[in-house]
Protein backbone atom coordinates (compact mmCIF):
# COMPACT_ATOMS: atom_id res chain seq x y z
CA UNK A 1 0.00 0.00 0.00
CA UNK A 2 1.12 3.51 -0.84
CA UNK A 3 2.66 5.76 2.08
CA UNK A 4 -0.17 8.70 2.77
CA UNK A 5 0.88 11.91 1.42
CA UNK A 6 0.20 15.39 3.47
CA UNK A 7 -1.78 17.98 0.90
CA UNK A 8 1.54 20.04 0.09
CA UNK A 9 3.15 16.42 -0.90
CA UNK A 10 0.65 15.54 -3.04
CA UNK A 11 1.00 19.13 -5.02
CA UNK A 12 4.73 18.84 -5.21
CA UNK A 13 3.88 15.48 -6.71
CA UNK A 14 1.02 16.70 -9.65
CA UNK A 15 3.73 19.33 -10.55
CA UNK A 16 6.64 16.58 -10.70
CA UNK A 17 4.86 14.21 -12.89
CA UNK A 18 4.45 17.24 -15.21
CA UNK A 19 7.78 17.35 -15.83
CA UNK A 20 9.01 13.71 -16.71
CA UNK A 21 12.96 14.93 -16.50
CA UNK A 22 11.94 16.41 -13.35
CA UNK A 23 12.29 19.57 -11.89
CA UNK A 24 15.52 21.35 -9.69
CA UNK A 25 14.56 21.19 -6.20
CA UNK A 26 14.60 25.22 -6.15
CA UNK A 27 11.96 25.41 -9.33
CA UNK A 28 9.33 22.98 -7.22
CA UNK A 29 9.67 25.00 -3.75
CA UNK A 30 9.23 28.27 -6.02
CA UNK A 31 6.17 26.87 -7.52
CA UNK A 32 4.62 25.73 -3.92
CA UNK A 33 5.30 28.90 -1.96
CA UNK A 34 7.81 27.34 0.15
CA UNK A 35 11.13 27.96 1.81
CA UNK A 36 13.73 26.05 0.69
CA UNK A 37 14.03 24.20 4.01
CA UNK A 38 10.64 23.05 3.07
CA UNK A 39 10.81 22.11 -0.41
CA UNK A 40 14.09 20.51 0.50
CA UNK A 41 12.13 18.16 3.16
CA UNK A 42 9.45 17.50 0.64
CA UNK A 43 11.75 16.35 -1.73
CA UNK A 44 13.41 13.86 0.60
CA UNK A 45 10.04 12.67 1.69
CA UNK A 46 8.54 11.80 -1.43
CA UNK A 47 11.74 9.88 -2.00
CA UNK A 48 11.41 7.66 0.49
CA UNK A 49 7.67 7.36 -0.12
CA UNK A 50 9.27 5.77 -3.44
CA UNK A 51 7.10 8.72 -5.67
CA UNK A 52 10.87 10.26 -6.67
CA UNK A 53 14.34 9.94 -7.44
CA UNK A 54 16.93 12.94 -6.12
CA UNK A 55 19.55 13.35 -8.74
CA UNK A 56 22.40 15.49 -8.39
CA UNK A 57 22.71 17.90 -10.44
CA UNK A 58 24.75 21.37 -11.29
CA UNK A 59 22.81 24.56 -11.79
CA UNK A 60 23.41 28.07 -11.70
CA UNK A 61 26.92 27.62 -10.59
CA UNK A 62 25.88 25.60 -7.49
CA UNK A 63 25.25 21.79 -6.64
CA UNK A 64 21.60 20.92 -6.20
CA UNK A 65 19.23 18.05 -6.71
CA UNK A 66 16.73 17.68 -9.50
CA UNK A 67 13.64 15.01 -8.78
CA UNK A 68 12.76 13.06 -11.13
CA UNK A 69 9.15 11.21 -10.59
CA UNK A 70 9.51 7.34 -10.50
CA UNK A 71 5.25 7.50 -11.34
CA UNK A 72 3.82 8.34 -14.29
CA UNK A 73 -0.15 9.95 -14.61
CA UNK A 74 -1.92 7.75 -17.07
CA UNK A 75 -5.11 8.10 -19.37
CA UNK A 76 -7.95 6.06 -18.60
CA UNK A 77 -10.34 7.64 -21.04
CA UNK A 78 -9.76 4.53 -23.78
CA UNK A 79 -11.09 2.08 -21.18
CA UNK A 80 -13.94 3.74 -20.23
CA UNK A 81 -17.08 1.42 -21.13
CA UNK A 82 -15.30 -1.46 -21.19
CA UNK A 83 -17.69 -3.83 -20.44
CA UNK A 84 -15.41 -6.46 -18.20
CA UNK A 85 -15.52 -4.71 -14.39
CA UNK A 86 -18.78 -4.89 -14.53
CA UNK A 87 -19.25 -8.10 -16.28
CA UNK A 88 -21.69 -10.57 -14.79
CA UNK A 89 -19.42 -13.58 -15.89
CA UNK A 90 -16.28 -12.17 -14.15
CA UNK A 91 -15.99 -14.88 -11.57
CA UNK A 92 -15.45 -17.24 -14.75
CA UNK A 93 -12.99 -15.02 -16.78
CA UNK A 94 -9.81 -13.59 -15.65
CA UNK A 95 -6.92 -15.05 -13.92
CA UNK A 96 -8.23 -17.80 -12.23
CA UNK A 97 -11.23 -18.51 -14.54
CA UNK A 98 -11.00 -19.95 -17.78
CA UNK A 99 -9.88 -17.16 -20.04
CA UNK A 100 -13.32 -16.29 -21.70
CA UNK A 101 -12.09 -12.78 -23.06
CA UNK A 102 -11.02 -14.89 -25.77
CA UNK A 103 -14.16 -15.42 -26.62
CA UNK A 104 -16.57 -12.65 -25.30
CA UNK A 105 -19.15 -11.30 -27.15
CA UNK A 106 -19.38 -8.44 -24.75
CA UNK A 107 -15.86 -7.59 -25.40
CA UNK A 108 -15.40 -8.29 -28.96
CA UNK A 109 -18.66 -5.60 -29.59
CA UNK A 110 -16.99 -3.14 -27.13
CA UNK A 111 -13.73 -3.45 -29.21
CA UNK A 112 -15.65 -3.03 -32.90
CA UNK A 113 -16.97 0.06 -31.53
CA UNK A 114 -13.63 1.86 -30.54
CA UNK A 115 -12.72 1.81 -34.23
Amino acid sequence: MPAKLSKLEEKALALLMQHEEGMLQSELWHKLGVTSREGSRIGIKLERKGYVKRVKAFSNDRWTRRLVPLIKQINITPLIGVPCPSCVYDQVCGPRGEHHYKTCILLDEWLSNQK
